[in-house]
């Protein structure tokens, strides 16, 4: 709806041609000029509601009628809602861009497609050290991160994990690994791991920990005196593999559910094949968590 028109401010139209007041009569031979709701809305500033009620003595009734619609009005309510319906706004808008002399808009014309803002390609080839380098922002626990390569293939681009507890989660690109280091939620699992006597990580809202982040890093030397070598590498054919074919959905909850899917199921090497004793059973020769079993059973266990 056009800003200056508010039918509850007693303005239902802006400029003349838009809407007119007319009249009707049973008689023949009546009649009464229209006139245009430019004039009229400044001549009654607050229209009755009995406006257009029809004179059963004289029988002459007003209506409202718009000329960019074509349409009749025959009550106040109806007319307030038709000033704010979009297709009355949009004719308005068309005439008075045609009264101005600019081209008209084509009508029904397909919405411009707006384009997508191209995403920038990561290089996945750099490390995590030579994309830290380049950070200032806080960067904690390192340590706890884990480097892998392919070394039948030094072509193929690192992946790296967190073995903090709580970012067990966190895999991925050494992009993907960059933004977990610098996140609260790394930040507030470190001070987690060095602090577990402290209740009050718990509550400090994310602004805290950050600050507690710079101000830790700052109490080691600052960004310029990161020790990278404590990243963790592991140069493993195998388990390079096994985690690049992880799912992009994979997260340390869903496996641990899978494993536990695969102890319940019939046939599973979790159950003693031996014996035939389920889990939860005391064999007398050791468990392993909640699963009875040989020595072989307990190693593929812990495998």
């Amino acid at each position: 709806m056009d800003p200056m028109v508010d039918p509850n401010a007693g303005t239902y139209v802006e400029m003349e041609g838009v809407m007119e007041v007319r009249y009707s009569s049973g008689k023949v031979d009546w009649q009464k000029a229209p006139e245009d709701f430019i004039h009229f809305q400044a001549r009654v500033r607050e229209i009755p509601d009995n406006f257009c009620h029809k004179d059963k003595m004289t029988t002459v009734q007003a209506y409202f009628h718009c000329l960019v619609c074509d349409c009749q009005l025959k009550s106040l309510r109806p007319l307030c809602d038709h000033v704010r319906g979009n297709k009355h706004v949009r004719k308005v808008f068309m005439k008075k861009r045609q009264i101005l002399g600019l081209p008209l808009e084509q009508q029904n014309a397909p919405k411009a497609k707006k384009l997508k803002k191209e995403i920038p390609r990561v290089d996945v080839g750099l490390t995590l050290r030579q994309r830290l380098q380049e950070c200032g922002e806080p960067v904690l626990g390192l340590e706890y991160v884990t480097e892998f390569v392919n070394p039948d293939n030094p072509s193929d681009h690192p992946l790296y994990t967190c073995r903090l507890e709580g970012c067990k989660s966190a895999w991925g690109t050494s992009d993907d690994m960059q933004n977990h280091v610098k996140k609260t939620k790394h930040h507030r699992c470190f001070f987690r791991k060095m602090f577990p006597a402290d209740s009050r990580l718990g509550g400090l809202t994310c602004a805290d920990i950050l600050k507690m982040a710079a101000e830790y890093e700052e109490g080691q030397g600052g960004s310029e005196e990161r020790d990278y070598e404590v990243i963790l590498l592991v140069r493993d054919y195998q388990k390079y593999m096994k985690l690049r074919d992880r799912k992009p959905t994979w997260t340390e909850k869903n496996a641990l559910l899978e494993v536990e899917g695969e102890r319940d199921r019939p046939g599973s090497r979790f159950l003693n094949r031996n014996s035939g004793v389920r889990r939860g059973t005391n064999t007398g020769v050791g468990r392993v968590g909640r699963v009875g079993g040989t020595e072989r059973e307990r190693k593929d266990c812990e495998e």
